[in-house]
């Protein structure tokens, strides 16, 4: 069932129940006055009356003891019913209210809330039954036909309804729960103008009405007038904070767009009002979920699979929840092998949980499959950032040996005519700027620079002198050129010719003034 059949379902179902029984405080009860049904009562009373969020089981097990005691006590029984209800056990609540009529045929309180319960429990024809012989019985009574109006109208029995509502109407023209109802019956048959016109003129004659905004609020979503819906709802909210279907379908519009926030208020705020209200706590559940208070939302599939064991929305949904967001797949398989348990005999094998349940293996498969996807990605992450590291402290290497390169033969002539010195100043440059930086990730693409540079060095340094010599190498291919003491340069003979040595090692001179060979010797 989607979000926005749940709203008109809430929306068109009965009015909420009368309100909390009253009782008179008293001591708590001795062991000899335990068994006593009206001081069982008097105690139920009082859990009730002892705080804003009494103990609803402590209560039931009170109320419940004193029928017991005396199945004739109706008040017992209509509040073991009460309490039951805003446990969530429709069933209990049913059996409960039929005691109390069964012990009281006039008690309109019971009769109400046994039709109510049995509408929202699928039984509308049997409620139907239930409110006719008390009209039957009571045909002058407008709110027990107003009763059996919104009973015809969830039996789909329409134009009884109708009927019902014009003889009220007869009898009491400004009846707005006539119109209240006449609204509703037009809605279920799909007549929207009809709907609208009986709603607002149920709002003219009671303008504080909160039921009737919200009335017309759902008839605007069918209509696909959303925006005005939601303007209805909150003014049904405003004029009643506390009224239980204006918030399930403020909730409900609000978990169709995603406001998780917004619904999640709005239904703690009808759960408030009726604790036990399952349509509530559904929509809570996924609002829960949709602020990622997981383990919220599943304690609360909990309380409504307890209260409810055959809910099919609650199996399904806690079912996805568990296999969807907490990854337990184990758990989500098992509550819809529950489900299916639980209606032995009812579903057939075409029903959907089968397909559920192949959704759930899709999701394991699904989240295996990421998970190994992840381990891959991670396996490769280290890997690359073991290579960066490798590459990076490498760099730092080749950082030193470049750097003591170029503070070496930085300044040799022939390094600086053939462009190493350059070359090598920009790359040493770009080289520290990333190792100072730790920019690991960009260490193998520097590295591809000495790939080139260092073998081009390293061919030129051999023309260049040796770190720490005195002087500069002489450029290759110049001649004869040979260093003398002082390191000034010796200079050739004139003519040309090579001053050969003089006997006894000494080195020749050339002649003052004369070309070297056949002119007179060098004096002595």
């Amino acid at each position: 069932m989607n979000a926005r059949t749940l709203i008109l379902l809430a929306a068109l179902g009965v009015a909420p129940l009368t309100g909390c029984p009253k009782g008179t405080s008293t001591e708590t009860p001795t062991e000899e006055v335990v068994l006593n049904p009206k001081q069982l009562f008097v105690d139920g009373v009082n859990i009730l009356k002892a705080s804003d969020q009494p103990d609803y089981q402590a209560a039931y097990e009170k109320f419940a003891k004193a029928e017991e005691l005396d199945p004739k006590f109706a008040k017992a029984a209509y509040n073991a019913g009460w309490t039951a209800e805003r446990l969530g056990r429709l069933d209990d609540a049913e059996r409960h209210y039929r005691a109390a009529l069964q012990a009281d045929p006039n008690f309109q309180n019971a009769l109400f809330a046994l039709g109510d319960v049995m509408a929202r429990n699928g039984k509308g024809v049997e409620a139907v039954e239930v409110y006719r012989n008390y009209v039957d019985a009571h045909p002058s009574d407008l709110a027990a036909r107003n009763k059996l109006t919104e009973a015809l109208t969830a039996a789909n029995m329409y134009d009884e309804a109708i009927a019902q509502a014009r003889e009220v109407l007869l009898v009491d023209p400004k009846n707005v729960g006539a119109y209240r109802n006449l609204s509703r019956v037009y809605f279920a048959k799909g007549e929207y103008p009809m709907s609208q016109l009986c709603a607002e003129k149920a709002r003219t004659l009671s303008e504080g009405d909160a039921g009737i905004y919200n009335n017309m609020g759902v008839t605007y979503l069918a209509m696909d007038d959303e925006p005005a819906a939601i303007e209805q709802f909150k003014t049904a909210i405003k004029l009643d904070p506390d009224n239980v279907e204006a918030n399930l379908n403020l909730g409900y519009v609000a978990l169709d767009s995603g406001d998780y926030k917004l619904a999640r208020t709005c239904f703690e705020k009808a759960l408030e009002g009726d604790p036990g209200n399952i349509d509530g706590k559904l929509g809570l559940a996924v609002a829960l979920r949709g602020v990622k208070e997981y383990d919220a939302a599943a304690k609360l599939y909990d309380e409504i699979l307890s209260a409810d064991p055959k809910n099919r929305i609650a199996y399904f949904n806690a079912a996805k929840l568990y296999a969807k967001y907490l990854k337990d797949y184990k758990k989500a398989q098992k509550i819809l092998e529950e489900f299916v348990n639980n209606h032995q005999g009812e579903i057939g094998p075409d029903d959907p949980v089968y397909a559920e349940m192949d959704k759930i293996k899709q999701y394991q498969a699904e989240e295996e499959k990421r998970k190994r996807e992840e381990e891959e990605r991670k396996r490769k992450a280290e890997e690359l950032a073991r290579k960066q590291k490798e590459a990076f402290n490498t760099l730092k290497t080749k950082v030193a040996e470049l750097k003591k390169i170029m503070d070496d033969y930085g300044e040799c002539p022939a390094m600086v005519e053939a462009g190493g010195a350059e070359m090598g100043a920009m790359v040493l440059e770009q080289a520290q700027a990333v190792v100072e930086a730790e920019e690991v990730d960009m260490a193998s693409d520097v590295l591809t620079f000495f790939d080139d540079l260092m073998p081009q060095l390293q061919s030129i340094i051999p023309e260049c002198p040796a770190p720490g010599a005195g002087g500069s190498q002489a450029p290759a291919g110049d001649d004869g050129g040979a260093t003398g003491e002082g390191g000034t340069e010796a200079q050739p003979a004139e003519g040309g010719a090579e001053a050969q040595p003089a006997e006894g090692g000494a080195e020749a001179q050339p002649a003052e003034g004369a070309e070297a060979g056949g002119q007179e010797g060098a004096g002595e």
